[in-house]
């Protein structure tokens, strides 16, 4: 299985590896979230859901076990644990004087801007932007949905993926996250999305068809290549992790 690297990679491990295009620019420039940040990011999100279960919360109510079961409070706790350690340098490269506090549901607009308000669950930008950035278009920006074995993957894909693909987020950058909260008995994005290509007819799934293959990100990172409609960035990277959803006892 092929592994998705950085265009540059052989001259510097740390050089972007996706392209930011602003609008009505025909040459890609690239963008300050390089590869090294998007490590951080994920490096970042993986230790805060360590403490999903454990987290003091002060913007939302006490874990509990029902949580599991809802995207948008598991989402809601995730970016309050990391704002907590972003603004304390808690953890390794994730610093506030490097990153903008994490959004939640921040709008945008679509690639043919006939809709301003499209909100991905997450947004995260830098601190300082490169000289031909659009502030408003530059990000890692990530849509997050519930997976697992009783409700399968169909909307992670034709109501998270679709989204980038179609061009309604994130429509002039080369990235985006996907972010899954999975079962213990449904947490390979590799094997459960190859499954359900396989049987997909939905016309939104099939446009969002292609093979997962591993990064040098992280080891629970894979990415998928799509093309995509003008006038978006021509060629989308959809970055997948799926977290799996801690056992409550």
């Amino acid at each position: 299985m092929s592994t998705v690297t950085s265009h540059a990679s052989d001259q510097n491990s740390t050089n972007d590896f996706f392209f930011f295009k602003p609008r009505n620019s025909i040459n890609p420039v690239r963008s300050t979230l390089n590869a090294r940040r998007l490590k951080v990011i994920i490096d970042a999100m993986h230790v805060c859901w360590g403490e999903i279960k454990t987290f003091p919360y002060m913007k939302s109510h006490k874990f509990q076990s029902k949580d599991l079961l809802d995207e948008d409070e598991l989402s809601t706790k995730l970016v309050e644990i990391l704002n907590y350690k972003l603004q304390r340098d808690d953890i390794k490269g994730f610093k506030a004087n490097a990153f903008q506090d994490v959004i939640r549901d921040g709008k945008q607009s679509t690639a043919k801007t006939d809709s301003y308000d499209q909100m991905p669950d997450m947004t995260f930008r830098m601190i300082k932007y490169g000289d031909n950035e659009d502030r408003s278009e530059s990000g890692l920006f990530v849509e997050c949905k519930l997976v697992s074995k009783t409700n399968g993957c169909g909307e992670y894909v034709a109501e998270g993926m679709f989204r980038f693909v179609s061009g309604r987020y994130a429509p002039q950058m080369g990235y985006g996250l996907m972010l899954g909260y999975a079962t213990e008995n449904f947490s390979n994005p590799v094997a459960e999305l190859q499954s359900y290509f396989a049987k997909a007819t939905k016309t939104e799934s099939v446009q969002c068809n292609a093979t997962l293959n591993p990064t040098k990100l992280h080891s629970s990172c894979y990415a998928s290549i799509h093309k995509r409609p003008t006038p978006c960035t021509p060629e989308f990277y959809a970055l997948h992790i799926w977290l799996v959803r801690p056992n409550v006892s």
